[in-house]
């Protein structure tokens, strides 16, 4: 196991070696800069440690601004792609609150049809999630 803490992204990273699973837990709310800085941290981490499913714990971070939320979709997964370069999944843990503005907002559909190279799923149990990212590598 290989653990971070990005303290000043209120950010805790473990990727988890027997899952091949690198979990990212935010366990405050943080602004703009802090958010943008833990995801390329988080990034770093895993290029560092070859992995391909993520496993991202929002409960705690909540929802973000609408511009954080245009430069995840528009810059991070696409620098994500670009810089990985192979299949990546991204289970996202949310709130029943959070699940719901994402459904009538962004979109369960285009999340999960994000593109060909990063699969995305959002779930409200953490068990739902790695199960979904264990199935997606046994099927890889």
């Amino acid at each position: 196991m290989v653990e971070r803490e990005i303290i000043e992204s209120n950010l805790h990273l473990t990727y988890r070696r027997d899952l091949d699973i690198l979990f990212l837990r935010w366990y405050r709310s943080p602004d703009s800069v802090q958010l943008r800085q833990g995801y390329l941290q988080a990034l770093d981490m895993a290029k560092e440690v070859k992995t391909a499913y993520y496993m991202f714990d929002l409960r705690s971070r909540g929802q973000v601004s609408a511009d954080d939320e245009a430069w995840l979709l528009q810059n991070f997964f696409p620098s994500m792609e670009e810089e990985c370069n192979h299949q990546s999944y991204c289970a996202n843990l949310v709130t029943p609150t959070h699940f719901n503005y994402i459904k009538e907002t962004v979109g369960l559909e285009f999340l999960e049809q994000y593109s060909d190279l990063t699969k995305m799923g959002i779930f409200l149990s953490e068990q739902d999630a790695v199960a979904w990212l264990l199935k997606s590598r046994a099927d890889r």
